[in-house]
Formats: structure tokens, C-alpha cells, sequence
């Protein structure tokens, strides 16, 4: 008998050091423009301890530096939550995301379809040992990522906006769950040199503040419909060198939410072919402190599809309608100079056989392109002392409007977009539900500030489609 009930003590033991093993395994899917506010809640919510492996600059091995991890697409938190001196190993997270895109979350929570993700666990041994791990998107390798279904996600989409309503070629997407953390402000910006940069050939008028740069709805239309248009149209000045300078427009790919909120708000809307270009650099560019930056662009073509970095074969653009898979791979290319071939638009004319120019009398030239605030301000404007000044880009009003916190609360600023997390309808269940929302509150009452602004009583304008009108709330 004795026996017996040592046996059932360990038994119990055993189980209950089973349980005390228990893990949660959350995936989450999401757009770029929700990455940092994401990582950052995620890093405040798990107790202090947790390590996080990923892809990215700088992430290299376990990093426990939520600054290092925000920059991060693709990774594996592990960790124990919720973060109180009580919490015990029956907690423990781990925790995969992809911010692959605003289009694509929406896709992997409206068609519970198959996602990539890491296939490390946030194990020091797990390979590569030490290094950043692969792109689980881009990858492969089979051994380099996992398959699974996404648990929840975020986007600064509306599931409207996008394709994946009711059956879409051949899948069935479910109405989700869509709930408002925050606010993304986008901006437009032009790469050095153009009128207004802090250095410039155009004059003392131009840095001393008597020109503002400046895109309208009307000239944002022209230049992403034909690529390019003549600087004299932007600025307004066709008695100096102007009218033999040329702007091309450069863009963010069919998975970016920040595409479809910025065609959508000069009038696009989401199914019009634009028409981007797509560099290859003569001068390499430079990378310092995690910031890509610099080089020169010997010649460029419009968008290749064969460079097209989509997660979705359903949105399979034309040529000249692709874009960068993140805003700071757009941001790095509005640092560049634009060599003559480039900018007089050097091609191959099969019919003559020999290489002709578009502007031949051109004599320089200027990308244009969109990103958030948050890529912009140190990758684009360089504030944070990392970019030289002669690469530093420079931001555009809209409609003759700055892009400040104050004139987007107030609606005076239109190009923006809200910051949703993405739940399903049924089968999100506890844990991973409480998790999910505790994430959306985190984000909501304290996060929302890293990559944007909050939806609170200061923001006193609202929208109901992404490029809709602004009206008061």
C-alpha cells in the first residue's frame, strides 16, 4: 500500500511539473507601419527576463533591448506572462511575428490562411547559432521557417479597403474584428537636392525658408500615373532650371498598407496600376548604426515583376506597379543622387538597337516616394545625425499643409492612416484572446506614440474608409 501511494505522489509530481512545462504558442501577423508600437507593447507586457531572436539589422542571437527588437519584421519572443512577481513557468510565452504587411494580415485573419513565420523558439541554440535568423518570407530553405495559422494580427487597412471580402479567387474571407489603437501619420518626401533640402543647388532663397515644398492631390495623381513629371509643375518655376529637372515617384508593394492608404488618398484608390521605379546603384549606398543611406543611382527602370516582393500571388501587379517591401528600404532610396542615365532616362530601344535617352536635355533629377514619420525622421531627414546633410531628403507639404501632430489631430492634414489590431470572429479563445487584448490595450493607453498617435480626445476628426473624407467626431 505504502508503495502505492508513492507511486501516486509521483505521478502527481510528474504531472504537475508537466503543467508547470506548459507553454502558449501565439503567432501574429501584421503591417509594417504597426511593427514598432507592437514590438514595444509586447516587450512591456512579458516579464522582465524575456529574450526575442529575429531577422534584422542589428539582431543578432537573444536580444533582450526592446529598441533593437522594434526594428524587427520577423522573430520569436519567449517569455512569461502576465509580467507580476507571481507569475510562474505555466506562463510562458513564445511569442512569432511577421509584419509582412497590412494586406497580408488582413488576408491571414479573414481566411485563416497558411503563414510563414520563424522556426526558431527563442533558443540560444536554436540555428543559425548567433546570427540574425533568415526571412522566413523570402526563404528557401523549409528548415529556415514554420507554417501556421495567425492567432491575430494588425493593419492600417480597412478589411474593406482591401480584396480578401467574402470569396476571392477561390478562398473564403470572413468578416473580422477590427478595433483602433492608434493613428499613422504619412508623409511625402523628396530625396537631396530638391528644392528645399538643407543643402541644395537652388539658392539661399530655398534653405532660408521662402519656398515650402509642396504636392497637391492633382500633381501626387500625375506623378504616380506616369512616373515621371517635370520639377517646374511642383514648384511652379519654369524661368530657371526647373523645367529641365525631373521628379520619379517611387512606392511601397501590393502587401503595404501605406500604399493603398496613400493611392487611396490622392484619389487612386486601390485597384489603379502606378507606375514606380525600380534603382540600381552605380555608387553602393552606406549603412551606419542600422540606417541604410547614400550611393548613387546609375540607372533605374519602372518596378520589375520579377522584383515584385509580395506574400500574395493574389496581388500580382504589372510591371511598374510593384514597390520596397518596407518603409525603410523606401526610406534609404530618398537619400540618393540621381546619376544623368537615370535621370534622362536611359533606354534600350530594341527597334534602333542602342541605348536612347527620355529627357535628353534633362540635367537633374529627384525621387519622390511616401513613408510614415517614423521611418522618415531618421532615415529620410537624418535627425538623428547619422546621415551626412548632403544626403539628408526633404519632407513635402500636402496641399500646402506640414505634416505635424497638431494639423493631422485637428484635420487639417488628411494623409493618414488608423492602426487596428485584426481578431477573428469565433476561435480566438483563452489564452491567446486575453493576450490579444491586453496587446490592443497596451498599444491603445500607452504604445500608440512609438510609430504614431493616439485615438484619443486631442484627435478630433475621424474617417470611415481609408482615404475617406476627414470629418469632427
Amino acid at each position: 500500500m505504502k508503495m502505492l501511494k508513492t507511486l501516486a505522489l509521483s505521478a502527481l509530481v510528474i504531472a504537475g511539473a508537466h503543467e508547470a512545462a506548459a507553454q502558449t504558442t501565439v503567432h501574429i501577423v501584421g503591417s509594417n507601419g504597426d511593427r514598432v508600437a507592437t514590438q514595444i507593447a509586447i516587450s512591456n507586457l512579458l516579464k522582465p527576463g524575456w529574450v526575442y531572436r529575429g531577422n534584422g539589422s542589428g539582431v543578432n542571437g537573444l536580444v533582450t533591448n526592446a529598441t533593437t527588437v522594434a526594428t524587427s519584421n520577423f522573430g520569436v519572443w519567449r517569455g512569461y506572462y502576465p509580467a507580476s512577481a507571481s507569475s510562474t513557468p505555466e506562463n510562458e510565452y513564445i511569442i512569432k511575428v511577421s509584419f509582412s504587411g497590412a494586406l497580408a494580415g488582413i488576408a491571414a485573419i479573414a481566411g485563416n490562411t497558411d503563414q510563414r513565420f520563424v522556426a526558431s523558439n527563442g533558443l540560444a541554440e536554436d540555428a543559425p547559432v548567433g546570427g540574425a535568423l533568415p526571412n522566413p518570407i523570402t526563404s528557401n530553405n523549409p528548415a529556415e521557417y514554420v507554417v501556421a495559422k495567425a492567432d491575430f494580427g494588425f493593419s492600417t487597412n480597412f478589411q474593406s479597403t482591401s480584396p480578401f471580402n467574402g470569396v476571392f479567387q477561390g478562398v473564403t474571407y470572413s468578416p473580422i474584428v477590427e478595433e483602433i489603437v492608434g493613428i499613422s501619420p504619412l508623409g511625402f518626401y523628396a530625396s537631396p537636392g530638391y528644392p528645399g533640402s538643407p543643402v541644395n543647388p537652388h539658392g539661399t532663397g530655398y534653405e532660408f525658408g521662402t519656398y515650402k515644398p509642396n504636392i497637391t492631390t492633382q500633381l501626387a495623381q500625375l506623378l504616380y500615373t506616369t512616373g515621371s513629371v517635370s520639377l517646374a509643375q511642383l514648384t511652379g518655376d519654369y524661368t530657371g532650371d526647373h523645367a529641365n529637372q525631373r521628379v520619379f515617384a517611387i512606392g511601397r508593394n501590393t502587401d503595404a498598407g501605406q500604399r493603398f492608404g496613400a493611392y487611396t488618398e490622392i484619389g487612386l484608390g486601390t485597384t489603379t496600376n502606378v507606375s514606380v521605379w525600380f534603382p540600381t546603384f552605380s555608387t553602393a549606398q552606406t549603412t551606419a548604426s542600422g540606417i541604410t543611406y547614400g550611393g548613387v543611382v546609375g540607372s533605374h527602370e519602372l518596378w520589375p515583376i520579377n522584383q515584385q516582393p509580395s506574400t500574395s500571388a493574389a496581388l500580382a501587379v504589372p510591371v511598374g506597379s510593384g514597390g520596397y517591401n518596407s518603409g525603410a528600404n523606401l526610406a534609404a532610396v530618398l537619400t540618393t543622387v540621381l546619376g544623368p542615365n537615370a535621370y534622362k532616362g536611359q533606354f534600350f530601344n530594341p527597334d534602333t538597337n542602342q541605348n536612347e535617352l527620355t529627357y535628353p536635355n534633362a540635367t537633374a533629377g529627384y525621387y519622390i516616394g511616401y513613408v510614415t514619420p517614423g521611418d522618415a525622421n531618421n532615415r529620410v531627414l537624418g535627425n538623428n545625425g547619422v546621415i551626412p546633410a548632403a544626403n539628408r531628403g526633404v519632407a513635402l507639404r500636402f496641399n500646402g499643409v506640414e505634416l505635424t501632430n497638431a494639423n493631422v489631430q485637428n484635420g487639417t492634414y488628411t494623409a493618414w492612416l488608423y492602426n487596428r489590431i485584426l481578431k477573428p470572429q469565433s476561435g480566438l479563445v483563452e489564452p491567446k484572446l486575453g493576450f490579444a487584448n491586453a496587446v490592443r490595450d497596451r498599444i491603445r493607453d500607452f504604445d500608440a506614440t512609438q510609430s504614431g498617435l493616439f485615438n484619443d480626445a486631442n484627435f478630433r476628426v475621424k474617417r470611415f474608409t481609408d482615404g475617406g473624407l476627414v470629418v469632427p467626431k
